[in-house]
């Protein structure tokens, strides 16, 4: 579970912004769409709003990095690569400054969840600073502390002691500590590699699959997803093929060769979607269609499915980027009521996701601390904050509101007039 995440100097972030599924102590919200964690209550799901290009795709770029930084970085970079961090470049002030990010989460644990803050100071070359620190015993206490080689490991982080030496500077000192089989570390970096973050713009491509065999263990509830979402879908068979039979090869026999080999073993996840069958009005079988032939709204909703059904079955937090592209607004706000019901979200997972349809937006659907906006000011830096931060009437179209401007994020348009009908 997330309470915070933060982010500053990154992308089109400059100042810091933090992100907060803690919700508001406000008594006049609705509590449903919330469960109790220690000593604060928290968001199931929160949606993000801006206009085209406010900065909502460089918070989810925020989290990929974050994330892949944090898990891989230790074993999987070498002397001299590049960390691959992007500041804020239209300032100069900040672009050959280092990015920030801290979180803030719960790992459950045989003896009840334990809260951490993670963070680190990055730039393009090396870490500056990073720090863990937990609450233990109703305090915060430090587990380590890094000022770039110089690392600080406390009594609670024995496992830290033997891998200060063997830390490069441009890899997380926790990613080598997991490496290194430390408990703490390890427990971190394998809930990290827990959270999903999806962009929808690119949620149709096929994914390249290692292993030899179709996922089956959750298809029954794919298929009931399908068909909650109105789908007419009977069945779904899945088959994985070489990747290379997919690819168009050139005559040159020489790249041929080399393409095989750079694809041997590689396989494709290939979908087919059973359908009724009918003579008449009387179903006599099914007929299996390819899924590129399938509607896109089909194709993306069964790529969600298996995310949206694991997020569920774990208690674990998914992020999705323009969500909605390709979905009916009622297929929105119903994946939300999943999310936000007790009855069909009982280990409270998480689902975090940018989108332009304001169907959502309304006091019947959602909490004011879980509408997020994203906005550039005149100098291109995102400035990302909650509703929660306004003063607003219990009865008040959000929507409506949001539409007119009252909480900013929306685009500003000029007039236009085509080339030759200038004034």
């Amino acid at each position: 579970m997330i309470a915070e995440f933060t982010i500053e100097n990154f992308r089109s972030f400059k100042e810091k912004n933090t992100f907060s599924l803690v919700a508001t102590n406000d008594k006049e919200l609705s509590e449903s769409n919330t469960f109790e964690g220690k000593r604060n209550r928290f968001l199931k799901s929160a949606i993000i709003y801006g206009a085209n290009a406010s900065g909502k795709s460089n918070f989810f770029n925020a989290l990929v990095f974050f994330f892949n930084f944090s898990v891989h970085s230790g074993p999987r970079k070498q002397d001299g690569d590049p960390t691959d961090s992007v500041p804020f470049i239209l300032s100069k002030q900040t672009e050959s400054r280092p990015s920030s990010f801290e979180i803030i989460f719960f790992v459950p644990g045989e003896r009840g969840e334990t809260r951490y803050r993670y963070g680190f100071t990055v730039d393009k070359e090396q870490v500056h600073e990073e720090y863990l620190l937990a609450i233990y015993n109703m305090r915060e206490v430090t587990l380590f502390s890094r000022n770039f080689q110089q690392i600080t490991c406390s009594s609670y982080f024995k496992e830290g002691a033997r891998s200060k030496t063997s830390v490069r500077t441009n890899c997380t000192f926790l990613s080598v500590c997991a490496q290194h089989n430390g408990t703490i570390s390890k427990e971190i970096i394998t809930y990290f590699r827990n959270f999903t973050v999806l962009f929808g713009s690119s949620a149709l491509e096929k994914r390249i699959l290692s292993d030899n065999k179709p996922k089956q263990e959750n298809k029954k509830a794919r298929i009931q997803f399908l068909k909650y979402a109105d789908i007419q879908v009977t069945d779904v068979s899945t088959e994985l093929k070489p990747i290379i039979d997919d690819i168009q090869l050139p005559d040159d026999n020489a790249i041929t060769t080399a393409m095989k080999n750079m694809y041997a073993g590689m396989q494709i996840e290939k979908v087919k979607f059973g359908h009724p069958f009918y003579d008449e009005e009387k179903q006599i079988g099914e007929r299996y269609m390819d899924e590129q032939d399938e509607s896109a709204g089909t194709q993306k909703l069964h790529f969600y499915s298996e995310f949206i059904l694991r997020a569920l079955e774990t208690g674990n937090t998914l992020f999705i980027d323009e969500f909605d592209i390709m979905l009916h607004p009622i297929i929105i706000e119903h994946i939300f009521n999943i999310f936000n019901s007790v009855e069909t979200n009982p280990k409270n997972a998480q689902l975090i996701v940018s989108s332009h349809s304001v169907t959502l937006m309304t006091n019947k659907s959602l909490r004011r601390d879980q509408i997020w906006f994203c906005e550039k000011d005149q100098y291109g830096a995102t400035d990302l904050y909650s509703l929660a931060e306004y003063k607003v009437r219990s009865d008040a179209t959000y929507n409506k509101d949001y539409l007119r401007g009252k909480y900013g994020a929306v685009p500003s348009l000029g007039n236009f007039l085509p080339i030759g009908f200038e004034e």
